[in-house]
């Protein structure tokens, strides 16, 4: 459906993410917050199968990811008012 659409204006997909961006996206979209530049290099060092993965439970476990979801749910319930 989507390719369809991209198509039909001309436009080309972006080709895959490369491992920084993907560690990126991923911090902001569940913190919040950049990555450290400790963490990026990690990720990018770490071959292994599971390494998405290993961020995937760090960034979910992470103090931050709470404070996030609980500053949007107390947002969208008017908390602050």
């Amino acid at each position: 459906f989507i390719y369809k659409r991209l198509e039909a204006k001309r436009l080309k997909p972006n080709g895959p993410a490369s491992r920084r961006e993907l560690i990126r996206r991923a911090s902001f979209d569940i913190t919040g917050l950049p990555p450290t530049l400790e963490e990026v290099e990690a990720f990018e060092n770490d071959k292994s199968p599971g390494a998405w993965e290993k961020v995937i439970d760090r960034l979910l476990a992470s103090p931050h990811y709470g404070e996030k979801w609980a500053r949007h749910w107390l947002d969208i319930v008017r908390y602050a008012e």
